[in-house]
């Protein structure tokens, strides 16, 4: 017989905290070494890339 059981553990990856810094270090970099016009697109990509690694790891904790 198999059972049911699912077990959620936390998911492997960087802390919120760890996240934020690598974040800001990104932006910190497009700010140094781009161009107004790369440092706008860089930052859309950037704020889209870690809003939805947010998005799905935040949906793993709350099951």
């Amino acid at each position: 017989m198999t059972d049911d059981v699912h077990v959620h553990s936390k998911p492997e990856g960087a802390s919120l905290g760890a996240s934020i810094a690598i974040f800001l270090f990104l932006v910190i970099i497009l700010a140094v070494f781009g161009d107004l016009f790369v440092f706008t697109l860089g930052l859309i990509g950037l704020v889209i890339t870690f809003a939805a690694f947010y998005k799905d790891h935040s949906a793993d904790d709350h099951h």
